[in-house]
């Protein structure tokens, strides 16, 4: 890994970043004086995301590129200049469902429902639009969630 981020202010204030290469081993060579009161130079490697295909490098016409995502780079960019992130695969959860009978009504049920990945609740009863989404139903299976968890 060869590849530098060096910061610095220009005469106005504004902050400037470029990535220069350097060999391992070998001094950055630049010399404090002129390039403003602010100086940072950290080591770079590019970011890639994607859970299944790793990254490569392809050159084309003299430039560089990470592909899939066809990102050009710096010409002696090297595999190890990439930093792979592989994000975490979601496990779809089933909803948690529960069956209420109407205290009015013995023959009417009503279906209230959880949704773990969004963390919405949903209720068939009339009171669910009456009270904004808030029923006594939802209200119920939401303390026995909480007290689950």
């Amino acid at each position: 890994m060869a590849l530098w981020k060096f910061t610095n202010e220009n005469k106005h204030g504004n902050l400037r970043s470029r990535i220069i290469y350097k060999p391992d081993g070998k001094s950055l060579g630049f010399s404090p004086k002129g390039l403003g009161p602010t100086i940072h130079v950290k080591r770079f490697q590019y970011e890639y995301k994607h859970e299944l295909i790793p990254p490569s490098l392809v050159v084309l016409s003299g430039k560089k590129y990470i592909t899939p995502i066809w990102k050009e780079v710096d010409k002696n960019t090297t595999l190890n200049d990439i930093k792979w992130i592989k994000p975490k695969v979601k496990v779809k959860q089933e909803p948690i469902v529960e069956i209420h009978t109407s205290s009015s009504n013995p023959n009417k049920t009503y279906k209230t429902t959880y949704y773990p990945e969004s963390g919405k609740y949903h209720c068939t009863c009339p009171g669910t639009w009456r009270t904004g989404g808030n029923c006594k139903h939802i209200k119920a299976l939401r303390i026995k969630i909480e007290k689950n968890e």
